[in-house]
């Protein structure tokens, strides 16, 4: 009998704790906003008050002070990611009382340019930046991401990016991002409608015909054979087009 006293004892006194602290929590109100920035970006586009300005509306919704009762966690969520460059927000109460907002941004691996007519030079003032994820964002007016070029006919319809052939480009992009050597050395990426590439390096007058982007490991080795064996020795300015899509074969033009 005693047993089952204490048992309901335990118990009432557990739900009046549970009861107590909930109360408790929509009584508290919020002491202050603390943005945690995606320390993984390599880009910061944003800065803690920018985070703040999307969380407030520029200071029109202020939410130090309110009742964490009568913040909508979900609709703050999603009123930063309206932000393009966001990937992903959450928003929490931490146990010192203030709203912790956390962001994950976009992870540029290309910058689409445009160019209206063939008379008409790329404008790269245009287009956004594309994700590695297959999404087009806008131009930060804060940093400029500092990613390869990429245009062509293959991105009239951005469509193309969900097909296979345009995971394998996001992924070619990817890699390239990632790669020092080969981030500094091809500065555009030109994606014809077959999701050919031709790749424009920075440092010669040649272009690079590297095909479809699959087995690229395998086209950039082929590349540093022209770079250290064939160019020193014929010189920079002798090829004008160098072709590594087909298996086994390097073709200098």
């Amino acid at each position: 009998m005693k047993r089952w006293i204490w048992i309901i004892g335990g118990v009432l006194v557990l739900g009046g704790l549970l009861i107590f602290t909930e109360l408790r929590q929509k009584s508290k109100r919020c002491e202050g906003v603390i943005v945690k920035l995606d320390d993984r970006a390599e880009y910061p586009f944003f800065t803690e008050q920018d985070i703040k300005n999307l969380v407030s509306v520029n200071g029109v919704d202020r939410i130090e002070g309110m009742l964490f009762s009568e913040i909508n966690l979900d609709g703050l969520e999603r009123r930063v990611t309206r932000n393009r460059l966001i990937k992903k927000c959450e928003i929490y109460e931490d146990l010192s009382g203030n709203l912790v907002v956390a962001i994950q941004q976009q992870n540029p691996v290309g910058r689409l340019v445009s160019a209206a007519s063939e008379d008409q030079a790329k404008d790269a003032t245009k287009g956004g930046y594309l994700t590695d994820t297959g999404e087009l964002i806008q131009l930060s007016s804060r940093f400029t991401a500092r990613t390869v070029l990429v245009s062509g006919e293959f991105f009239n319809n951005l469509k193309n990016l969900k097909s296979p052939q345009g995971q394998n480009l996001l992924t070619f992009l990817k890699d390239l991002q990632q790669n020092p050597f080969w981030k500094s050395q091809i500065t555009e990426v030109i994606v014809a409608k077959d999701a050919e590439m031709t790749l424009i390096p920075q440092v010669g007058q040649h272009e690079i015909d590297f095909g479809l982007p699959a087995e690229a490991m395998m086209k950039f080795e082929k590349l540093k054979i022209f770079y250290k064996n064939i160019l020193p020795h014929q010189g920079w300015e002798k090829y004008k087009r160098v072709s590594v899509k087909f298996r086994n074969q390097i073709v200098c033009e």
